[in-house]
């Protein structure tokens, strides 16, 4: 079960990077357009994806009792 806590955190990891290239490769000097026009094109969701997922992994690695 580490494995799988430690997947889910890598992939939220992924998720927040992918969020922040979205977000640096937005051209912030095209006024009148919106930077995401899209709601699943990432930048703001993807983020916060990443990082439910790393909470996520991070609370059940906190409260996962192992064997023995």
């Amino acid at each position: 079960m580490r494995n799988l806590f430690a997947l889910l955190a890598v992939i939220g990891i992924a998720g927040i990077a992918f969020g922040v290239l979205t977000l640096l490769r937005s051209a912030p000097g095209q006024a009148g357009q919106l930077s995401f026009p899209y709601e699943n094109y990432g930048g703001p969701g993807s983020i916060i994806g990443g990082l439910l997922l790393l909470g996520t992994s991070l609370y059940l690695r906190a409260s996962w009792q192992g064997r023995g």
